[in-house]
C-alpha cells in the first residue's frame, strides 16, 4: 500500500535552514505499514535525508507509530511542504561513524569528533576542524564544586544516517571516592553538523530526605596564545550581548528577580529567549547554550580569556532535591571557525530554542486510530467552542523554576491547606500531557505540542518516586502535594497516555520504561487488602487503575496488563451484585449514587470492552446510563453531585459526558447525548479563571496566576468526544 503523508512546516526563521535536522511522529492505521525500510521524505525536488524507527507497533505486528529524523531544507520568511512516502529504493547514506575502540567511544558527524571515556571522566577529546579541546580542558559536571561525573557504562540508543544517540549512566564522586547522585548523560549528534545537544539527567537514589545541591556546573576552558573574544547573550524580544573587554571576566545569572521583572509576551513552553556564552580565540571557538534556561531558573553563564562556564545550577544556590526525584538539563554545544560572528552563533542559539517542527493533517491521526474519536471535519467544526478549547488550554497557570517548570500549583487544593502553608502542586493530575496531545492532533498547532512535551518533562522528572523503602510506593506517580513529592501514591492519581505520547514524539526510552513502572507499581498497589473487598471497590480508585492498563496493553500488547485488568472488571461485577446498582457507601446508613463514581465506572469498562467485548460488559455500562439518567439528574437539567438532600447540587463534572457518549456509542440512541446538552453546555460557556500574568514568588517558584491544569485535563476528552457525537447526530445546541 502506497503511504503518502503532507509534512507541514510554518512559516518561522527569517534565515534560510539548510539540512535542518528535524523530527516527527507519524501514526499509522493497522495493517498498512509492516517496513520503515522503504519509509522517505521528500519535497518537490525529490529525496531528502532521513531515518525512521517504529516506537509502537499493532497486534499484526505492523507499524503503530514511528519517529522520523530527517534533513530538511527550509526558506527564509516561508511555509514548506514534505512528504513521507513510501518509495521502491529509498535514499541511502552511511551511518553516522561510531566506534568502540580500546577505551575509547568515538562518534564522527563529519563536522565534530567527540571521544567519550568507557569509563572515568566523560569526555575525552571534543574537536573540530577549528579547535580542539582534550580531557584536561573539560571539567566536569561537577555537583556542589567537588563531585565529578564518573560514567560508569554508555550504551548507542539510537543510530542512522541523520542523527546518533549515545547515552551513558554514572555517578558524582569526589576525590575519596565518597558518591552523591547518579546521572544519565545523553549525546545527541547529527550529520555533518558542528554542533551537538546534551541531556544531563540527575537522579536521587540517595537514602536522606533530600540533597541539597549547592552548584553544578561543567566548564570548557583552554590557554591560547591569541586575542580572546568572549560574549554572554541574552534576549526576551531581541538579544543583548554582554561583552568581554581586555580579557575580563563576565558573567550572568538568572533569578527569580529576573522572571519577576521581565516582561515577555511569548507562550514560555514554546520559547521565551536565548541564554549562551562564547569564547573564541580566532581560529575557533566553542559556544554553550542553555535550554529554557528562563523557565528553569537558577542558571548562570560566565566567560573569561580561558574558556566558557556553564552554571546548571549557580554557585550558593540552596535547591532541596527531595529523594526520588530526577531532573534533566539540556544544553547545545557548537564548535565553531574564529570567523564565526556573535550575531550568527545567536541565530543557531535562537534556532536551538525554538526549532522547526513539521506537523501533519489531523485526518492521519483520525484515519490511524491510536487517539479516541474526539475529530471532527473542519467543515463540520462549531468555531466558539474550537475557540473555547483553545482557550481553557491556553489559560490556565505556570511555574518557573528549575524543579517547577512543567506544573502549576492548584491553588483550590493550596487554599484547602492540603500543604501546611505550602503551594499545592497539581503533579499533572488527570493526564495534561495526554490532552495537550490530543488537542495537537486535533488542530496542528505547535504550542500544544510544546505544551505536552514541558509537562511531560516535568512528570518524568520529578513527579515519579525513583526511590523509596516502601514497594507501593516505588515508580508511582505521587499525587497533587505540596514540593511536588510529598503526597501519597494512589492509583486512582496515575496516568501512562501523556508518558507514551512524549515516547513517541522524541524517542526517549525513559519515558516509555516510566509508563511501564507506573504500570507495575499499580499492579503491586492493587494486591493491598483495601482492593480485595469484593463488592466495596472504589470505582474512582480502580477505575483509573483499569484505564491505565488498557493504554499498557494498547501500547504493548503484553496480555499480562490484561490480567489485572480481568480482576478489576470482576469486582465492578461484584459491586453491582451486592446493591443492584453502581452505589457507593456513605454514612453509616447509605448507599448512594455518585454520577462521577458511576461514570468512571463506565468510561474505564468502556476502555476494556473495545479491546475485549463482550455482551455482560455492554449491559453493565448500558444499565447504569439508564439508571443515572433516570434518577440522577436535576430539573436545571444537570446531574447532581451526590444522592442525598446535603449534598444534591448542581453537579459540574463533565465525566457524565464521556459516560453518555459510551452508552450512546455502544446502542446508537439519541436520549444518551439529548441527557448531557445542559452539562456540555454550562461547560463550554464557562470562562474560568483565565490567565492573569500576575506574577509572585513562592516556595522556590515564580508563579503566574491562571486556573489549574487539573480541570481542562479532567474535561477535555470527556467533552471532546461528546462534541463530536452530538455534531456528527446533527444535534442543535
Amino acid at each position: 500500500m502506497t503511504v503518502l503523508n503532507k509534512l507541514y512546516f510554518e512559516k518561522l526563521s527569517s534565515f534560510d535552514r539548510i539540512k535542518e535536522p528535524c523530527s516527527l511522529a507519524v501514526p499509522f492505521p493497522e495493517g498498512e505499514i509492516f517496513d520503515l525500510e522503504n519509509l522517505a521524505v521528500a519535497d518537490d525536488n525529490g529525496q531528502v535525508l532521513s531515518q525512521a524507527v517504529s516506537t509502537a507497533l499493532w497486534k499484526d505486528g505492523s507499524v503503530k507509530w514511528a519517529l522520523i529524523n530527517f534533513l530538511a531544507d527550509l526558506p527564509g520568511n516561508k511555509s514548506k511542504v514534505y512528504y513521507c512516502k513510501s518509495v521502491k529504493e529509498k535514499l541511502k547514506f552511511d551511518n553516522i561513524k561510531i566506534d568502540f575502540k580500546d577505551n575509547f567511544i568515538t562518534v564522527d558527524t563529519g563536522n565534530v569528533l567527540v571521544r567519550l571515556n568507557k569509563k572515568g571522566n566523560i569526555f575525552n577529546l571534543i574537536q573540530s576542524e577549528n579547535i580542539r579541546f582534550e580531557e584536561k580542558n573539560i571539567k566536569g559536571p561537577v555537583l556542589n564544586g567537588k563531585y565529578t561525573a564518573v560514567v560508569e557504562k554508555w550504551k548507542v540508543v539510537a543510530e542512522g544516517a541523520v542523527t546518533a544517540v549515545i547515552e551513558g549512566k554514572g555517578k558524582h564522586f569526589d576525590k575519596e571516592g565518597n558518591s552523591l547522585l547518579d546521572f544519565i548523560i545523553k549525546l545527541q549528534f547529527f550529520r555533518d553538523k558542528e554542533w551537538f545537544k546534551i541531556d544531563y539527567k540527575i537522579l536521587n537514589f540517595e537514602k536522606s530526605d533530600y540533597v541539597e545541591i549547592k552548584s553544578l556546573n561543567l566548564d570548557f576552558c583552554k590557554k591560547s596564545i591569541n586575542d580572546i573574544k568572549t560574549c554572554i547573550a541574552k534576549s526576551n524580544y531581541t538579544t543583548d550581548f554582554i561583552d568581554g573587554e581586555k580579557n575580563n571576566s563576565i558573567y550572568y545569572e538568572i533569578d527569580a528577580k529576573h522572571l519577576i521583572y521581565e516582561a515577555n509576551e511569548h507562550f514560555p513552553e514554546v520559547f521565551y529567549g536565548t541564554f549562551f556564552a562564547d569564547w573564541n580565540d580566532g581560529e575557533g571557538g566553542i559556544c554553550a547554550t542553555l535550554f529554557q534556561a528562563y523557565q528553569n531558573y537558577p542558571k548562570a553563564l560566565k566567560a573569561d580569556k580561558n574558556g566558557i562556564y556553564v552554571y546548571i545550577v549557580p554557585k550558593g544556590a540552596k535547591i532541596e532535591f527531595l529523594r526520588g526525584m530526577a531532573k534533566t538539563h539540556t544544553l547545545f554545544i557548537h564548535l565553531h571557525s574564529g570567523k564565526t560572528t556573535k550575531e550568527e552563533l545567536n541565530i543557531r542559539s535562537l534556532q536551538f530554542q525554538m526549532p522547526d517542527r513539521p506537523y501533519i493533517d489531523t485526518q492521519v491521526y483520525q484515519e490511524a486510530k491510536v487517539f479516541p474519536d474526539i475529530f471532527l471535519d473542519r467543515a463540520d467544526q462549531i468555531k466558539e467552542f474550537e475557540q473555547a478549547f483553545v482557550h481553557k488550554i491556553d489559560a490556565r497557570g505556570k511555574a518557573y523554576g528549575i524543579l517547577n517548570w512543567g506544573d502549576v500549583p492548584d491553588m483550590h487544593y493550596t487554599k484547602q491547606g492540603r500543604g501546611n502553608g505550602e503551594l499545592v502542586w497539581v503533579n499533572n493530575e488527570y493526564d495534561f500531557p495526554h490532552t495537550a496531545m490530543l488537542m495537537y492532533a486535533r488542530t496542528g498547532e505547535r504550542r500544544m505540542l510544546d505544551y505536552m512535551l514541558v509537562s511531560a518533562g516535568h512528570w518524568l522528572d520529578i513527579d515519579i518516586c525513583r526511590s523509596s523503602d516502601d514497594e507501593y510506593r516505588l515508580y508511582g506517580q505521587i499525587e497533587h502535594s505540596a514540593r511536588h513529592v510529598t503526597g501519597k501514591i494512589e492509583i486512582s492519581h496515575e496516568w501512562v497516555d501523556g508518558l507514551l505520547d512524549y515516547y513517541h514524539v522524541t524517542g526517549d526510552k525513559f519515558a516509555y520504561e516510566s509508563a511501564i513502572e507506573i504500570g507495575n507499581n499499580i499492579k503491586r498497589n492493587l494486591k493491598q487488602h483495601r482492593y480485595n473487598k469484593s463488592g466495596e471497590i472504589n470505582a474512582r480508585e480502580t477505575g483509573w487503575a483499569l484505564r491505565a492498563f488498557v493504554s499498557l496493553y494498547n501500547e504493548t500488547n503484553d496480555e499480562r496488563w490484561l490480567e489485572d485488568a480481568n480482576f478489576i472488571v470482576g469486582h465492578f461485577e461484584s459491586w453491582k451484585e451486592k446493591y443492584g446498582l453502581w452505589l457507593a457507601p456513605y454514612t453509616d446508613h447509605v448507599a448512594i449514587r455518585v454520577p462521577f463514581m458511576i461514570s468512571i465506572a463506565v468510561v474505564s469498562l468502556m476502555r476494556y470492552y473495545e479491546i475485549k467485548p463482550n455482551i455482560e460488559i455492554k449491559n453493565m455500562i448500558v444499565e447504569a446510563v439508564d439508571d443515572m439518567i433516570e434518577n440522577c439528574i436535576l430539573d436545571s437539567g444537570l446531574f447532581y453531585y451526590k444522592e442525598l438532600p446535603s449534598l444534591k447540587r448542581n453537579g459540574n463534572n463533565t465525566t457524565v459526558l464521556e459516560a453518555l457518549t459510551c452508552a450512546y456509542r455502544l446502542t446508537g440512541r439519541r436520549k444518551y447525548l439529548e441527557a448531557g446538552i445542559v452539562t456540555f453546555s454550562v461547560y463550554m460557556k464557562e470562562k474560568g479563571g483565565g490567565y492573569s500574568g500576575e506574577k509572585y514568588e513562592k516556595d522556590g517558584a515564580v508563579v503566574v496566576s491562571g486556573a489549574s491544569t487539573k480541570g481542562i485535563a479532567q474535561s477535555f476528552l470527556p467533552v471532546a468526544s461528546f462534541y463530536a457525537a452530538i455534531v456528527r447526530e446533527g444535534m442543535k445546541i
